[in-house]
């Protein structure tokens, strides 16, 4: 039965405040007609510190987008070798024991991608199979999840490493002024994850999985691309999309496990109200989100990286052996992505 293995994070060294970033938000931008709705928007975000892959005084300064994507085969590769060489020591597993090689990134282009530098480094098997997903965003580390479950389900008995890597201060664009690059200024951060799937381990026991594409929602989260790189939106509407996505996905987790209420959880953080939206619309307790609020709190959102340092605090105080247990996320699309599981000791 395939298990995920207790995660690793691996953090860049710069540490920035939101004050620090209002700060700069309210400089760069002070004749805009709308700042303190912006600046308001920025605090509502819940985030109290990010680490980020350069100080703030490079991140804000310009650049262009080839020396964005150099920066990001550095400090991608860096971080995500270190992080799946921890993942490797938590899972007591060697790197000739890997089959498969799962990597999520939206924050970056690479060719080859970072799968083949971050095999090369590694030291993975020439025959490993390698599978990169670049444009899944926050859904990439629950996407990755349900992969390896198909994987896994094809070839029992195979060994699956998964890194996700998410360089999101690299897409900081000075001279947009949208609303919605306030948002994102505030709200996410640099990060790598790792973690292994396999037989025979104590962890999450993955079970089944759950993908929807909601309609007419295209344009809801999005890259806007040009010379000088990633623009990041995301309208305000996600929150409703989201909302109508929980009605039929309770009806699956009633329909797969029967059951409705999962016993533990863990979630994207996405922000204060998807979380609200999920609560409600699954009739999960607020409290829990504790562990995706506090990744959110202290680590802003890394995108693909969320669900693995969220399941990573799970190891910290396990639940019960097997009790039911759900991991979520929401991407561009918009799509959610569910996996249920059962916690194995």
């Amino acid at each position: 039965m395939s298990t995920v293995c207790r995660p690793s994070l691996s953090l860049p060294d710069h540490v920035v405040s939101l004050d620090d970033v209002v700060f700069h938000m309210e400089q760069q931008h002070s004749e805009h007609d709308r700042l303190g709705t912006a600046l308001n928007l920025m605090r509502s975000t819940s985030v109290e510190t990010r680490h980020l892959v350069d100080p703030l005084e490079i991140v804000t300064s310009p650049r262009t987008f080839g020396q964005r994507m150099r920066r990001y085969a550095e400090e991608g590769t860096r971080l995500g070798v270190m992080a799946a060489k921890q993942a490797l020591d938590e899972a007591d597993t060697e790197c000739a024991e890997i089959d498969n090689l799962i990597v999520v990134s939206c924050t970056g282009y690479l060719l080859p991608g970072l799968d083949a530098y971050i095999a090369n480094q590694l030291g993975l098997e020439s025959q490993v199979r390698r599978l990169s997903f670049a444009q899944v965003g926050c859904a990439g580390g629950a996407y990755a999840l349900a992969r390896a479950r198909e994987l896994h389900r094809a070839s029992p008995g195979a060994v699956t490493l998964i890194v996700a890597v998410e360089l999101c201060s690299l897409s900081y664009q000075a001279g947009d002024s949208s609303i919605a690059s306030f948002v994102s200024t505030a709200l996410f951060g640099d990060a790598a994850a790792a973690a292994v799937v396999r037989d025979n381990r104590p962890g999450f026991l993955l079970e089944d999985t759950y993908e929807e594409l909601a309609p007419d929602s295209i344009g809801h989260i999005s890259y806007v691309v040009d010379e000088l790189g990633f623009h990041f939106d995301t309208n305000p509407r996600i929150s409703r999309v989201v909302a109508n996505a929980m009605p039929q996905l309770r009806n699956w987790l009633r329909e797969v496990g029967e059951i409705t209420e999962p016993e533990f959880l863990v979630s994207h953080t996405g922000g204060p109200r998807i979380m609200y939206e999920v609560s409600k619309g699954l009739r999960i307790p607020a409290e829990m989100f504790d562990l995706s609020e506090k990744s959110l709190k202290g680590r802003g959102n890394t995108a693909s990286v969320v669900v693995f340092d969220v399941l990573r605090q799970t190891f910290e105080n396990p639940p019960n052996s097997r009790d039911s247990g759900l991991i979520i996320a929401f991407g561009p699309g918009v799509t959610t992505v569910a996996v249920t599981g059962t916690w194995v000791s």
